[in-house]
């Protein structure tokens, strides 16, 4: 029960901040999952999808268990409440996230998972302890390293050779110009930014007033605004 009511009194806090600001989250990450879009084919693609790209994410830890242990084999104790911990933490965020994908055929999105694996390696050492062979250390080692530095260079390549990606996204520049258009026709700081949550968003961050996103285009705010300018897509002005 002190765990349950710990667990209550952390949760309280999270669930005040999402009443008050219209479970932003929550609408966020399922738009992002093109739930409103998702067809029959999509409660089979997507769940499909999704498993292969975490076993692709973990292909290179299962590469280091496999330089790090004698041979992978061990027993799975049901009565061994570590061992139950272990597995429930790690792999029930996997289960449920594909029952999701395949209840809903939402798409879920590749990074979402990374958090949960971090004690991965804490269930495999505990499964494998018994394996580990510490003559094959140098081996683990220098595998890690190839890994290690393979990650960036991968990356430097992707962000090198693809311009179209979002990190390459001119946002500082943009806000930039956007201001200064801003300056020549008002005087006063810009208080909402209204669009696309990416590029309105965007804006948002790098804007001097560091002015607040109302969501997309809304009508209503820009009439009740005392002055505006859309640029694109995007609105942006003062209440």
């Amino acid at each position: 029960m002190i765990t349950i009511e710990v667990f209550l009194v952390l949760l309280v806090p999270h669930l005040i901040w999402l009443f008050n600001n219209d479970f932003i989250t929550v609408t966020y990450g399922l738009n992002r999952t093109g739930l409103e879009g998702s067809g029959i084919l999509d409660h089979i693609s997507n769940p499909l999808l999704f498993l292969s790209k975490q076993i692709g994410i973990l292909v290179p830890f299962f590469f280091l268990i496999w330089l790090l242990a004698k041979k992978i084999k061990f027993k799975l104790n049901i009565k061994d409440k570590k061992l139950m911990f272990l597995l429930f933490i790690n792999f029930m965020p996997i289960i449920l996230m594909f029952l999701t994908s395949l209840i809903t055929g939402s798409k879920i999105r590749t990074m979402w998972m990374t958090p949960f694996y971090l004690f991965f390696g804490v269930l495999f050492l505990y499964l494998l302890k018994s394996q580990i062979n510490l003559k094959k250390i140098n081996s683990f080692l220098y595998g890690f390293l190839f890994l290690f530095f393979l990650s960036p260079i991968l990356y430097s390549y992707v962000s090198l050779s693809q311009t179209d990606k979002r990190t390459d996204y001119p946002g500082k520049e943009i806000a930039m110009k956007i201001q200064y258009v801003w300056d020549q026709d008002f005087d006063k700081e810009i208080q909402f930014v209204t669009g696309d949550e990416w590029k309105a968003g965007n804006l948002s961050y790098h804007l001097k007033s560091r002015p607040k996103w109302e969501g997309f285009n809304n009508k209503e705010i820009l009439n009740n605004s005392s002055q505006f300018i859309c640029v694109g897509d995007v609105c942006l002005g003062r209440y």
